[in-house]
């Protein structure tokens, strides 16, 4: 009668695309409803109970951890695991107050640097990874004057993928462009060149990278940002930061030298790998901050 199959799952897409879109709607208006500190604290704690469920994210996560802190104990990593989901947790619980945090909840260290880069008019490469609030850090460039685009990857569900983007969009005047579509790298290269600015993380594989050092192994990395900073003579710039107390958080904008040689391909190399180093440091002093659960190295180790 409902279109189930023998697992009970919807065999009509579309029907499960719906009843997805129902639950992240019910969710959201949960969050929406709560004071944004609850909002946080109750996501992060339902993620600290229910991410170690999940066995080959778990499994990943803790063999990570070993890898780059093999000083610790398990029960130290275990510890330190659960922090992470946390971490995880509160930034879903966070999304749905996106207007509140970024209105008046961080601090930006260094915002000369950024008022600089606006009044240049010669665009930037602005690099950030899944740290803190990462929603919120990439949001606030708009604030700037930076009109800064940057680079997603789009939902599975439809439904649920046009919700995120309008509730993301607005903070991205220069667009968001999906990350496997094969006009986004001409998209982004022609913003910086009309004095734009371009989002993108740098904290996952990248099955065609460099392999760069990253927590003392090399670690497959997207080189785009630093062609496109050498390419169009624009700084590349690393956003980095870490949440403060509560739903506050302080961000680091950290210049990354672009060398511009006659060995094109050993700049764009040595610009990636100095992005992974200061990228790594700022993962050191809050490792609960950052998002484990990618498999990192998994490219660089075949």
């Amino acid at each position: 009668m409902l279109g189930l199959d023998e697992m009970g799952a919807p065999k009509s897409p579309r029907l499960r695309y719906w009843l997805e879109y129902l639950g992240f709607r019910l969710i959201g208006a949960a969050f929406s409803a709560m004071p944004v500190e609850m909002a946080s604290n109750v996501a992060g704690a339902l993620m600290a109970r229910v991410g170690p469920l999940s066995s080959k994210r778990q499994s990943r996560l803790m063999r990570n951890l070993a890898d780059a802190y093999p000083e610790m104990t398990e029960s130290e990593r275990k510890k330190l695991a659960r922090e992470v989901w946390r971490s995880i947790g509160r930034v879903i619980g966070e999304f749905f107050h996106l207007d509140e945090i970024v209105r008046d909840r961080i601090e930006v260290a260094n915002p000369e640097l950024l008022v600089e880069v606006a009044r240049s008019g010669k665009g930037a490469v602005i690099c950030g990874a899944h740290q803190a609030n990462w929603e919120a850090a990439s949001a606030v460039f708009s604030q700037y004057g930076l009109r800064p685009m940057a680079v997603y990857r789009p939902m599975s569900n439809p439904f649920v993928d046009a919700e995120m983007m309008r509730r993301r969009g607005k903070y991205y005047t220069g667009g968001l462009m999906a990350k496997h579509d094969r006009q986004t790298p001409v998209a982004l290269i022609r913003h910086v060149r009309s004095g734009g600015a371009v989002g993108l993380l740098v904290d996952q594989e990248a099955l065609d990278g460099l392999p760069t050092p990253f927590f003392g192994r090399p670690a497959t990395t997207t080189p785009f940002p630093a062609l496109v900073a050498r390419q169009c003579d624009a700084p590349l710039l690393l956003v980095h930061g870490y949440r403060t107390r509560g739903v506050r958080f302080k961000m680091f904008i950290t210049r990354i030298e672009t060398p511009r040689s006659d060995d094109r391909n050993a700049d764009i190399y040595a610009a990636t790998a100095a992005a992974q180093a200061e990228l790594e440091k700022s993962i050191r002093q809050h490792p609960e901050q950052w998002m484990w659960t990618h498999d990192r190295w998994r490219v660089a180790q075949l």
